[in-house]
């Protein structure tokens, strides 16, 4: 259905004649009822302006397919998990309605699909900017909304024991602090689950270290101390002598536990509990680099950890031990170092599962790029480190980039293409590239970039009454879809994570449109946050659901609906205040530059 899509649009491209064919829908959905419907029903009447444009393949061609009402045809998970397809009637009640369906069609030049898709979903970004389709209007200023969230942030942390500390930051944001958060399903669990009360949670959907720094850099007194503590906690217990690392502490059993194999591991949305016992790639790399990340910054205030430095170090030594002759890593691995398989996969071709096995290869590029740039800033040799992000750079340029293919981003839906893989090697790859200044890089961390701006929506689907999002007028444009499975049918905030780095690509190659996206995420993704004139509902100011019902999802089996929201994970501080002040930091750098 229409609302499901960033932008309502179909590519076709041919590589042989190295040119595309779009199809696209240039006027936009605006009202929309609810369904008539019963439970079960994948028949129903619906008013709505809502359409469907789409493609299916016969032989050697490939068929566009578009009309009003919807449907999805081949399957759907909008009603249900066994993704039972759904067909939609406008209902002929003998009252008067008018419908504008516009449509255009062309064809084009362009190098790579990627460069066809990118062209003209940037000018159909430019159409509907024409069209009023506006970016929301926020009652406040982004460096206010972080302020905002500083409030609630602070509000979440509380001491435990004798030396422990932490942010408590998983809750429902309509209930309070110390609630359940509120969620949905995944390939592995459904949450809401009471494990969320009594785990630390340092890397993926909770970034505990990030949160402890910067608010320690924002507040400092007493919170640098709360920082130190929150910091050493951690190494203190989820680090190993081998530098594997845990992201994850039980506090009622006192001890972290695995991210994947474990049958008795609290009941986390992305735990998978099959096979080998291990931890995840990415939830191993962004607390150690939010470590790292602290220690410049208590540094530069005279406040030396040179523990810290040894811990990263220890992990960076792990990295480059296990990286695979081809550049790769793994995406899990147990604590013996070996690679952990989290299952999921069992319905892949041995090809895609190695494949898949392997997506996460651009996550530790922004880590080693850092530590490289710190301890040649030292006089010291890290050559090795630098290496190391170039065999692994040189692995997704030719795997990922290369194959136009961006899966695993996201460690709930493992298996599947999503935004988040597009953006961590958009945002790698253009790290490695300010290290080496090698153009190649540069090069595929515009074309990542061109397909990470693709999730992000450039329109405002129609919101249905009687919600919070019709109540407060909520707009998507600039809120980024999840996976190739719900598509823009459900949205959330982790686009502000990067967009620094869309921000200075799009400044490095004079791409405009890729600067104005990262202005629309920085501000539609502020929507349904509380603040001192409007509470939403919630318990305090700062608190935002984590996603956003666009359309529904599995309806029929109590997950998302349209207008739905949930949550919420700890991770939207993160992306809130780190990311979206990374961006701020940098358009105040540029305009000091400009004085």
């Amino acid at each position: 259905m229409e609302d499901r899509l960033s932008a309502n649009m179909v590519i076709a491209y041919d590589e042989t004649k190295k040119s595309g064919l779009s199809f696209v829908k240039k006027n936009c959905a605006r009202n929309v009822e609810r369904p008539m419907r019963e439970k079960g029903q994948n028949h129903y009447l619906h008013k709505t302006e809502n359409g469907y444009i789409g493609y299916c393949t016969d032989e050697n061609r490939i068929n566009f397919h578009f009309g009003w009402p919807y449907k999805e045809e081949e399957k759907s998970v909008a009603i249900s998990i066994t993704e039972k397809p759904i067909y939609a009637y406008y209902p002929l009640d003998g009252k008067d309605f008018e419908i504008s369906l516009l449509y255009e069609s062309k064809n084009y030049e362009a190098n790579t699909y990627t460069d066809a898709l990118y062209e003209e979903f940037k000018n159909l970004g430019e159409w509907f900017e024409e069209k009023e389709q506006a970016v929301v209007n926020l009652p406040f200023s982004l460096e206010k909304a972080r302020e905002y969230r500083f409030t609630s942030l602070k509000r979440s942390y509380r001491d435990f024991g004798e030396d422990g500390a932490g942010f408590f930051f998983h809750f429902d944001p309509l209930y309070g602090y110390q609630s359940d958060p509120s969620g949905f399903s995944t390939s592995f669990n459904t949450i809401p689950h009471a494990s969320y009360q009594h785990i630390l949670e340092y890397g993926f959907t909770g970034r505990e270290i990030n949160a402890a720094w910067n608010t320690a850099k924002e507040y400092g007194k007493e919170w640098l101390i709360r920082g130190e503590k929150v910091i050493n906690f951690f190494l203190k217990n989820c680090t190993t002598e081998n530098g594997w690392v845990f992201s994850l502490y039980d506090l009622e059993k006192g001890t972290p536990f695995y991210s994947c194999g474990d049958p008795e591991a609290p009941k986390l949305h992305y735990i998978s509990r099959k096979r080998e016992k291990g931890n995840y790639l990415r939830t191993m790399v962004e607390p150690m680099n939010d470590v790292f990340e602290a220690f410049v910054f208590y540094d530069s205030i005279g406040i030396r950890h040179t523990e810290w430095l040894e811990k990263v170090a220890k992990f960076a030594e792990f990295l480059l031990n296990k990286q695979n002759k081809d550049g790769s890593w793994y995406r899990a691995y147990q604590q013996n170092g070996l690679m952990a398989d989290v299952g999921g996969d069992e319905e892949l071709s041995e090809i895609q599962k190695i494949e898949g096995r392997k997506a996460a290869t651009a996550i530790p590029l922004i880590f080693l790029t850092n530590i490289y740039d710190y301890f040649t800033g030292q006089g010291k040799d890290a050559d090795q480190y630098l290496e190391s992000a170039k065999k692994a750079g040189d692995y997704v340029l030719e795997h990922i980039v290369s194959l136009e293919h961006y899966q695993g981003g996201t460690l709930d839906n493992p298996n599947v293409v999503d935004k988040e893989a597009a953006q961590y090697a958009m945002a790698g790859l253009y790290h490695l590239y300010i290290a080496t200044r090698e153009k190649r890089y540069l090069q595929g961390s515009i074309m990542a970039a061109k397909q990470f701006v693709t999730w992000n929506y450039i329109w405002n689907a129609p919101v249905l009454e009687n919600t919070i999002l019709c109540e407060k007028n909520f707009k998507t444009k600039g809120c980024g879809g999840i996976n190739s499975i719900w598509g823009g049918g459900v949205v959330d905030i982790y686009s502000l994570f990067h967009i620094g780095e869309l921000y200075l690509i799009g400044k490095e190659t004079e791409d405009d449109f890729m600067c104005q996206m990262a202005d629309w995420i920085a501000k539609g993704t502020q929507q349904i946050m509380s603040y001192p004139d409007d509470t939403m509902g919630f318990t305090d100011d700062g608190m935002q659901p984590e996603g956003f019902g666009i359309c529904p999802q599995g309806v029929d089996d109590g997950q998302i609906d349209k207008g739905d929201i949930w949550g919420s994970l700890g991770w939207i501080y993160s992306a809130g205040i780190y990311g979206l002040g990374n961006y701020l930091k940098l358009k105040k750098d540029e305009s000091l530059s400009n004085y």
